[in-house]
This record gives structure tokens, sequence and C-alpha cells, in this order.
């Protein structure tokens, strides 16, 4: 989906989204029909708490294209997913020797980057800070983890707002930037990577949940389904979160060609739009196996999930989500906007472990290797 170049604001509380931009059938289908959920479709979060009313209002933003909700990924899901043929993912061609990431990578040196003019300062104190998040929860999930981090930014920055802006998709979260519609964005490492160089974007911070500064990927399966080993993906349904998604794409992906499994073209692969709709789906039997983040199976408050899927595989481990800037953003903002997310301490936001790093790109040598062997990265 491409982004309308306005980006659509407005009052938008928690308990209001499913109402307004979900069909009630598929509303219907979230919380009705699924009584593994009753609370919400969480697979982790919900500790943190949750906020309506004059809490909520006033900090969220939606990517709209033509005054579409954005939100057909739901009906994707509840009804049919988009299949594609596994064909398309590349992973029927030639396997090469796997990239080593379990060291320091030094990938071969890209050409030289061309960096941009830091734009003027501002007048922070009259912008209003657009952070965009790429969608790997669900929106309501987001606000619950954003609004306190999103009022400390406000505090620490002096600025006249910090509101947060999401999509369907993470491509659109990147192409926001790009044109300017947003100033920051938090994306995963592979899709900053995959787009540095080409939006002329730099790192700013790094997020680290308590002492970890990484995740991982896995494989799950139904406990009882066809699929009982990686060897038995091939010709069957996949699903993933996103095809820019590293731990529910792009490491799996690795994975898989580093361990030489080939998938036939029988094979069909669903991009259902993030974590909780991989698990989801696993769950009600939509799909024979999915990928998708480690902690959204872990921290699971679901049922005698232990007992109803199995863990097919780990992926390597994956740097931690990274905050990025274009290069031409204002010096002041951005040196500003990364002193505000360093300076957080443990603890300071309720119900979270969050806190930040500065990041720098040296970091993500690992990741370049992987995207590279993957033909991601040229």
């Amino acid at each position: 989906m491409h982004i309308n170049s306005s980006i659509k604001t407005g009052l938008l509380l928690v308990s209001f989204l499913a109402s307004t931009l979900l069909t009630p059938a598929v509303c219907h289908a979230q919380r009705a029909s699924n009584p593994d959920f009753p609370h919400q479709e969480s697979s982790g979060y919900s500790d943190y708490p949750e906020y309506g009313g004059d809490e909520s209002t006033n900090v969220y933003d939606y990517l709209d294209q033509e005054g579409e909700s954005g939100y057909e990924d739901s009906e994707n899901y509840y009804g049919e997913p988009n299949y594609e043929s596994a064909d398309t993912g590349g992973y029927d061609d030639e396997y090469d020797e796997a990239a080593d990431v379990s060291e320091a990578v030094e990938p071969a040196p890209p050409p030289a980057r061309q960096m941009l003019k830091p734009g003027d300062p501002i007048n922070i104190a009259e912008k209003t800070i657009r952070v965009g998040r790429i969608p790997y929860l669900s929106v309501k999930q987001l606000m619950a983890q954003a609004v306190p981090l999103l009022r400390s930014l406000q505090k620490r920055t002096g600025a006249k707002e910090v509101r947060l802006v999401s999509s369907s998709s993470y491509s659109d979260i990147i192409s926001a930037l790009a044109r300017g519609k947003i100033d920051f964005a938090w994306v995963g490492p592979t899709a900053y990577l995959k787009h540095r160089d080409k939006e002329n974007l730099m790192a700013v911070a790094k997020a680290k949940f308590g002492d970890e500064t990484a995740y991982r990927g896995v494989f799950i399966a139904p406990a009882k389904g066809k699929v009982q080993g990686l060897e038995d993906l091939s010709g069957n349904i996949i699903g993933f979160v996103d095809p820019e998604s590293a731990s529910g794409y792009i490491y799996p992906n690795y994975l898989l060609k580093t361990l030489k499994i080939r998938l036939s073209k029988k094979t069909r692969v669903a991009f259902l739009k993030n974590h909780d709709n991989v698990l989801l789906a696993v769950l009600k039997g939509r799909i024979d196996a999915g990928a998708c983040l480690e902690k959204t199976v872990s921290a699971s408050k679901i049922k005698d999930l232990d007992k109803r899927i199995i863990v097919l595989a780990k992926t390597e481990e994956i740097p931690s989500d990274v905050i990025v800037c274009r290069q031409d953003c204002a010096l002041n903002l951005r040196e500003k906007f990364q002193e505000a997310l360093t300076g957080i301490k443990p603890g300071e936001l309720p119900g979270s472990p969050l806190t930040f790093l500065a990041a720098t790109d040296d970091e993500f040598a690992p990741v370049e290797a992987v995207m590279r062997y993957l033909k991601l990265l040229p």
C-alpha cells in the first residue's frame, strides 16, 4: 500500500479503534470467537497499562490511503491469508556458503556513502515530533507501549507534541520518513539497512529491554499438525510477518537457506502483517507453520500454549530495533531526540523495561552479512 500525501490525524481512542477501523465481522472473529484472547490478541504485552480518554488522545496518527482504515490485514487474516508461491521468495535458488554471523563479520565494504548535510536548527518548542513505528503489534498494543514513552520524550525534548504514527506495512513507515511526513522511525535493523542508502537514513539510538539488546525469531507449528520439523515445511502453508521483518521473515529465511532446506513451488507463503497474527494463524489451523518474534510465544499468556504449539527452530540473535532519521534532519532536533531517548532510566516507563542506547552502523555488520547472503543488499 502506498502512502497518501497527507497523514490523517485525529483523536483516536484505543477503545474506539476496534469498532471504527475493523468491520463488525472482524471484531466478532477477534473477540467473540476467540476464547483464548478474551482481553486482547496480546501475546506478551498485556502487562502494559491501557490508556483511554485523555490518556491516549493527541498522540496517535495513522498513515492512510484515500480514507481507508488500512486494516485490511486483519480482514485478510481472519478471512483467508493472501498467499504467494514460495518460489517468489527465492527459496529454490542455488545455495552459497552461509555467512558466519556468530562472529563479528566484516562485510565487503560498500561504496562510500554520500552523507547529506544536517538541516538548519529549528525551534523545538514549536515542533510536533512524529515518530513512526513499524506495525509489529496491533494498534492497541502499540498505544499501550507508546503513551508513557511519548510523554517522557515530550518532557525531555521540550517539544510542543510527540506523536506516534503507524501504518499497515513496514515499508509505509520508511516511505513516510523518506518523504518528511515523520521525523523519526522505530524500525528493525533489516528494514533500516535495506533503505539506509537509498533514503539517506542514519541511526540515532537502539532499543534495550532490560538487559537485552538482541532478539530472535522462531518457527512454530501446531503440536499435532503435519509439520513436526523444518524438513516438513515444503509443500505446506507458511505464515510470515512482513517481507522486511527481521525476526518474522528475513532471519527465518536465512535459517532455512543455511540448513539447505528447500521449499517446493507447491509451498504457499502468507504475510500476515504482525507477529500476533502469525501465532493466531497457527493456533487456528489457518497455516501449517509460521515464523514470528520469539517473545510473542515465550511471553504469551494463552492457556496451555506449550501444549498446543511446538517451536521448530530459533534464528540467530538479531540486534535490537533502531531509531532512525533522515541525514538532513535538523541537527539540534536529532541531538535533542537522541539525548532524550538515551536519558530514559530503567523503570522510568510504567510497566516497561525499555531504555535506549546510542547506535552506530558498525553494530549492524552481522545483519549486513545476512542480508548480503540473501541478496537483499548489494
